[in-house]
């Protein structure tokens, strides 16, 4: 049996949700991806009047290989994943039982804290940074050779 009640001085909380979006117009989102060794720049979390301090406030995002990735506000606890709602259900389920904030961010963001989401996705993110290194961000176009017809080109 789940309790639906909240530790006293904690609000009672189910699903509370802020989209945040870049304000730099133009900004490429391939180029925000943060190597591994480097923190990434996060928003700062919202006023104490739009969101209380006890509540715990997960970023969610992709990464630039375009996995998932959930991490708590404070850095305490992150995960890797293949979906959006596992995501989800990850910050839901480290928050229970008396729910989080979750803010979706535009940006893309690696995680920068140990993966304890879904292992087999955080081998399969290795292995995508490592081959992307090695894709161009643009390809060069290929040249396609257009056939001659009678009475043109001459």
């Amino acid at each position: 049996m789940i309790r639906e009640s909240a530790p006293p001085g904690r609000p009672l909380l189910r699903r509370v949700c802020l989209v945040v979006r870049g304000n730099q117009p133009g900004l490429d989102q391939r180029k925000l991806a943060v190597p591994p060794a480097v923190t990434a720049k996060f928003p700062h979390r919202p006023d104490f009047g739009v969101l209380s301090e006890p509540i715990p406030l997960f970023f969610i995002a992709r990464n630039r290989v375009g996995l998932w990735v959930a991490r708590e506000a404070e850095g305490r606890i992150g995960g890797i994943f293949l979906f959006k709602k596992s995501a989800l259900r990850f910050a839901q389920r480290i928050s229970a039982p008396s729910g989080c904030a979750t803010m979706f961010l535009a940006e893309c963001f690696e995680l920068d804290v140990e993966n304890r989401g879904n292992r087999l996705i955080g081998w399969i993110g290795a292995a995508l940074n490592v081959v992307a290194r090695y894709i161009p961000e643009y390809p060069p176009p290929i040249p396609v050779m257009q056939k001659k017809q009678k009475g043109e080109w001459q």
